[in-house]
């Protein structure tokens, strides 16, 4: 049985972590331009949005990132629940700061609540969350680590690979060597 070369790549976790977080900053940005677009006001400004998105996307690409891309072939079905779970992890903790930025550019919003309310507020923002993006993200981030285990890994293994070749018509090609002379 041939061997999967994709379960030898080195660094899965910093892989995984630079694609989803480039992910993350490219679908923040769209979601961002789509609820602009709309008239929906914006609840953070963009910059600590893509920030905010970002930060967590490449640390639970981090931590997902291993079994992500060491899954074993047939590997589509398991790195999908493999991105779809990390989803789901990270809202969670995705909302706790977003409640903490959303304290700071309006301070109205927790304004005297006590931290039972507050409390009540977060388990809100978690529901709508979920209800809202978290369902269609995971779908989105399960097909994505399906992408980066299936394509993107071969990818960069290939390309390895072919740096290590000679380019094509390269025989060809002669070199004169030159000596250089001292003058006096």
């Amino acid at each position: 049985m041939k061997k999967d070369e994709a379960l030898s790549i080195s660094n899965p976790r910093l892989l995984s972590a630079a694609y989803f977080g480039l992910l993350a900053i490219i679908i923040t940005i769209m979601i961002d331009t789509a609820l602009y677009s709309m008239g929906i006001k914006q609840l953070l400004p963009t910059y600590q949005a893509v920030l905010l998105a970002t930060v967590f996307a490449a640390c639970f690409g981090a931590i997902f990132g291993e079994k992500i891309i060491y899954t074993p072939t047939p590997y589509r079905r398991k790195a999908f629940l493999w991105g779809f779970f990390m989803v789901l992890a990270a809202l969670p903790f995705y909302d706790i700061f977003f409640l903490y930025l959303l304290n700071q550019y309006h301070p109205k919003v927790l304004d005297g609540l006590s931290l039972g309310n507050i409390f009540l507020s977060y388990l809100v923002i978690i529901f709508y969350s979920f209800a809202l993006a978290g369902l269609w993200l995971a779908i989105a981030a399960g097909f994505a680590a399906m992408y980066l285990r299936g394509h993107i890994v071969y990818d960069i293994l290939h390309s390895k690979n072919d740096k290590l070749k000679e380019p094509h018509g390269a025989e060809a090609i002669k070199v004169k060597h030159h000596t250089v002379h001292k003058t006096k």
